[in-house]
């Protein structure tokens, strides 16, 4: 009897290792099958990215709405403590989206406004720059000499001539896809909002989801760090996006205040960069002066260029030693060097974006790498001096 339920029991175990095996040579298959048929991968892929866009948008933005919620609920939360809790949530969602809501108003309805007559101004500026610099060539060769100016009208002439006829033929394909290009981002941005509002709203149920399923693949007696470890990801890389746009709109606003206050021409403009650009760390501000002193150079005002740099420089120097210590604390916790690298790698694979959260990436895996040394250490019995 018993060595017949042991034949038993290496049947199931042979049966179970089938179905694992067949598992990985169906993935390998699909992955073999995607690779041969790289095209129609990325065809199906960019396809499949499009329709769950609303989804992807409602729940990168819950991400970024979540702490502003937690931060509204603490001090709802305090009041007759342990009672009406659902009416609590409700409210700290709503005063957040309203909030949410306010400043896109405010971003649509005054500064985009605002940006586009800059824009408007500063290109009718260029232009008659461009038109002087055209009609008085020897004058600006004696005022410039270390800059060769008829190569470069030569070059703009060239190259904006061919530009203007391809976009003369092509104008209406182009109106076409934008049009169709702003249509598909107001309807993605919608969308996403409303998912977000539900995502926010069942987060309790989500994270106790995902923490069943963590729980679930992670080994034995191990599930509890392995949640811990993910909380705590999660915790650098939540908190530095949001005390980073946080950081970055008070830079923008006194960036704004600051150069209102010197007269200094496109001060909304201006701000509204330096704003977006100081979400990188440490050389955002110094990446959003670069178009102004390069207007204010072309302008001829040596001076608003200096006023210009030292009001950057100060703002930086503000923003690195007082204002981003306080909001960021010691979130990311890693030295320069890391910095320039995830920015560097960021920016060269993912652009824009890609700078923005390529500082809080690398800080995650730090953190995880730092998790690592320190088990093995500890395991091993090795104590060494903290290289922080």
């Amino acid at each position: 009897m018993e060595k017949k339920n042991h034949y038993i029991d290496m049947l199931k175990s042979f049966v179970s290792n089938i179905w694992y095996v067949i598992a990985l040579v169906a993935a390998c298959t699909i992955v073999i099958i995607s690779i041969v048929n790289w095209e129609t991968t990325v065809a199906v892929l960019e396809k499949l990215i499009s329709i769950l866009m609303p989804f992807i948008l409602g729940f990168f933005l819950a991400y970024l709405i979540y702490p502003l919620v937690k931060l509204i609920q603490k001090p709802l939360d305090r009041i007759k403590k342990g009672e009406y809790p659902r009416v609590k949530r409700y409210v700290s969602v709503f005063i957040a989206y309203l909030i949410v809501l306010g400043v896109l108003t405010v971003i649509i309805l005054y500064i985009f406004p605002q940006i586009k007559d800059s824009t408007k101004e500063l290109g009718n500026f260029l232009t008659k720059g461009y038109n002087y610099v055209i009609t008085h060539e020897q004058e600006v060769n004696n005022r410039l000499p270390f800059i060769d100016i008829s190569d470069i009208i030569v070059y703009i002439k060239a190259n904006w001539s061919g530009q203007l006829m391809n976009y003369s033929s092509d104008i209406f394909p182009y109106v076409y896809q934008l049009s169709s290009s702003v249509f598909s981002l107001i309807y993605n941005v919608f969308f996403g909002l409303v998912i977000s509002v539900y995502i926010v709203l069942d987060s309790k149920n989500l994270a106790k989801g995902l923490k069943r399923i963590v729980y679930a693949i992670s080994p034995a007696k191990r599930e509890e760090r392995v949640w811990d470890t993910l909380m705590q990801c999660n915790h650098i890389f939540n908190g530095f996006l949001f005390g980073k746009a946080i950081d970055s709109l008070i830079i923008g606003l006194l960036c704004l205040i600051a150069m209102t206050i010197l007269n200094l021409p496109f001060a909304l403009l201006f701000s509204v960069i330096v704003c977006i650009t100081n979400m990188i760390p440490y050389f955002g501000p110094i990446f959003g002066a670069i178009p102004g002193v390069l207007i204010y150079l072309f302008m001829g005002d040596p001076k608003q260029v200096l006023i210009f740099a030292i009001m950057i420089l100060v703002l930086q120097q503000f923003d690195g030693l007082y204002l981003g210590p306080k909001i960021l604390g010691d979130l990311t916790g890693i030295k320069p060097l890391w910095v320039i690298f995830g920015i560097t790698v960021g920016g060269a694979y993912f652009g824009v974006i890609g700078m923005f959260l390529g500082v809080p990436t690398v800080a995650v895996f730090m953190y995880l790498i730092h998790l690592f040394t320190d088990r093995k250490l500890k395991k091993k019995q090795v104590q060494l001096p903290d290289s922080k």
